[in-house]
């Protein structure tokens, strides 16, 4: 059986979100961890940092775990058009954990989404545009909920049934 990392990058409504996901991923049928990245308290990555102190643990725990998963979930608020820093910052940290900067997310498939008090799109492309870059297939269709929209959870599970299939292809 297949596992769907749910990459959480917030400890408030986007962590509710992720949790949502795995609660449908397993009316399904369909095995998942989230992994909340805010949990992991990485130190803000920088050369300095990683001459000084060398790779944190908790960097190298998560690449590990990365590299087993064939397909993710990243769910992450907006930050004033952005990622949050604590996205970027993981995959900063994982990029340098793997033998190549790309091999956590080469050839895998990411379902994207969020929930966002002020629109979130933008968000949703800034992630596109990162993890593409590290060699990922992006699903076409994204989650979007904010305060006044909430989970189409039809659609959820339509994400999670696609990339339990693409995992085992």
């Amino acid at each position: 059986m297949s596992k769907i990392g749910i990459l959480v990058a917030s400890a408030n409504n986007n962590l509710k979100l992720g949790q949502r996901l795995q609660e449908l991923a397993k009316e399904v049928g369909v095995e998942s961890e989230v992994i909340n990245l805010v949990d992991l308290d990485l130190p803000l990555y920088s050369t300095v940092e990683e001459e000084k102190n060398g790779l944190p643990e908790a960097a190298k725990e998560l690449a590990g775990k990365i590299l087993t998963l064939k397909t993710f979930i990243v769910v992450a608020p907006e930050y004033n058009g952005v990622m949050p820093p604590v996205l970027n910052n993981a995959m900063a940290w994982t990029s340098r954990t793997t033998k190549d900067w790309r091999d956590a997310f080469n050839e895998k498939v990411v379902g994207l989404a969020t929930h966002s008090g002020g629109g979130g799109q933008k968000g949703l492309q800034a992630m596109r545009i990162q993890f593409q870059h590290l060699g990922a297939n992006i699903l076409a269709r994204e989650i979007l909920t904010s305060y006044d929209k909430p989970l189409n959870e039809e659609t959820a599970k339509n994400m999670i049934q696609q990339l339990d299939k693409l995992s085992r292809a």
